[in-house]
């Protein structure tokens, strides 16, 4: 142990110790990024939710424009798709998803939702989340449409790195 330390203490003063501010701040934020942090699932899918939120909301102040929506996707480390009910092009779990979103407008239930996405074969163990909101118009009779859903996909290990900056 002691050759170790030894060593160490050595290379670290063969090499001077110089470095400059941007390596030394560049190695910080690395060895904050391999820290460990304990999360439970509740407080990984609460911020998952909240992250979603804010996702969302900047979505919503482009008033979703296209040209802009993959700019703020990519800043946020998300993939934001925009999906209309019989759309073809929708994933499985979107599909599902829409059909709920339609029967909850039924009977008024349109809210926000966060789903955890699980990796091929492994129902234990998910590898991203998926936020999704319904976009609605009024009817004339009081209910409402269902004009399409927001579906924004975030990976598990970004939502962690979020939270652990947090903390």
């Amino acid at each position: 142990m002691r050759k170790i330390v030894f060593a160490g203490l050595f290379a670290l003063a063969a090499c001077g110790g110089k470095l400059t501010d941007e390596q030394r701040r560049k190695m910080h934020e690395d060895m904050e990024q391999h820290q460990i942090v304990k999360l439970s699932d509740a407080e990984i899918m609460t911020g998952a939710l909240d992250q979603g939120r804010e996702i969302f909301k900047a979505l919503e102040t482009v008033h979703f424009d296209p040209a802009k929506t993959d700019s703020i996707a990519r800043r946020y480390h998300a993939r934001a798709r925009w999906i209309v009910p019989g759309s073809g092009n929708a994933m499985e779990v979107e599909r599902q998803l829409i059909e709920a979103y339609v029967i909850g407008a039924e009977t008024g239930s349109t809210q926000d939702n966060i789903q955890k996405i699980y990796k091929e074969g492994k129902q234990e163990d998910y590898d991203s989340v998926l936020y999704s909101r319904p976009l609605v118009s009024p009817l004339p009779d009081g209910a409402v449409n269902v004009d399409g859903v927001w579906n924004i996909y975030r990976a598990k290990k970004d939502v962690i790195l979020s939270l652990s900056k947090k903390h």
